[in-house]
């Protein structure tokens, strides 16, 4: 049975790879083969937090879990998968890498469905660990110009911004404030854990595509009251997923989520974007689909399921 480290999965899987995997594991979500096991989470002083969640694809006869547990001081994660029709325990995985693979993978997927086919600037508001792995993501579907940089530190901001020119190779500006960062810009990834809403719908640009990745918490939001309302589209990853953890579209929906969309029919052509929206949301909490999508490129590279 393989078990792969974190080395593995880096050197394995690239974010382009798994781009291409989870569409076609969301095809399978679409055609109602492929489903998600709901998160699972539990919070404690000071913003830690445990979490589980998993998902079956019958198309591809595989069954994966994920738990992790995230505290200030740092944050571990492995995942399973196993044979959906005997239940054998196909490969473990060290799923720190894994993790950052899938999360980045899904903006990129949903960028490439929902921004101006013609975009090549992005924004990102935030510098954290999530957050050279977004970069990363946008420029493996969009030909990116150049990269704006913006966090509320000095000094992490202008850091991530060399990181981005050395490891990516791309143009940065870092910007001394948001609204700087967002002007016209036509894809904006906001990547932070902010506790309480900044980003207004003033800093977005008229047809920006917006993917908000941090704030996955309960307690955390990162998008004004101002920002929802105004968006032609609204999709997440998963809305059961959705309902239990984003503060943000829960304060907006209440009771009635029929206007969110699941990136799976956006996938599957059931949804499209506006000529000229004003704005498109992406909003990100995770989901097990996402991981099996990782899982299916391991365990086909290394032979235990059929290419």
């Amino acid at each position: 049975m393989p078990s792969f480290s974190e080395q593995d999965v880096a050197a394995t899987a690239t974010v382009a790879d798994v781009v291409d995997s989870l569409r076609r594991t969301l095809l399978h979500e679409a055609a109602g083969t492929a489903w998600n096991m709901d998160k699972a989470l539990t919070t404690w002083p000071e913003r830690s937090s445990a979490h589980a969640l998993g998902a079956v694809d019958l198309d591809e006869g595989v069954v994966v879990f994920k738990t992790w547990v995230n505290t200030p001081a740092g944050a571990a994660a492995l995942a399973s998968a196993f044979d959906a029709v005997d239940g054998r325990v196909l490969a473990t995985f060290e799923a720190g890498a894994f993790g950052s693979l899938r999360t980045a993978a899904i903006s990129a997927l949903a960028t490439r469905l929902l921004s101006d086919p013609a975009a090549d600037e992005m924004t990102v508001l935030g510098s954290g660990r999530q957050a050279l792995g977004q970069v990363e993501a946008i420029a493996a579907v969009r030909d990116l110009r150049r990269v704006r940089v913006w966090s509320p530190g000095r000094d992490s901001r202008a850091a991530f911004g060399e990181r981005v020119r050395r490891e990516l190779g791309l143009a940065v500006t870092v910007e001394d404030t948001l609204s700087a960062a967002t002007a016209g810009s036509p894809i904006v990834t906001v990547v932070t854990r902010a506790r309480e809403p900044f980003l207004r719908l003033a800093d977005l640009a008229p047809g920006a595509h917006l993917n908000a990745v941090g704030a996955l918490l309960p307690d955390s939001a990162e998008l004004l009251s101002d920002v929802l309302p105004a968006a032609d589209v609204v999709v997440v990853d998963s809305i059961g997923n959705a309902r239990r953890a984003s503060r943000e579209l829960g304060e907006h929906y209440g009771d009635d989520w029929s206007a969110v969309t699941r990136l799976a029919d956006v996938v599957a052509g059931a949804v499209a974007r506006l000529e000229q929206p004003r704005l498109t949301v992406f909003k990100s909490l995770g989901m097990g689909l996402s991981d099996l999508a990782v899982a299916r490129l391991l365990l086909r590279s290394a032979g235990v399921v059929r290419a």
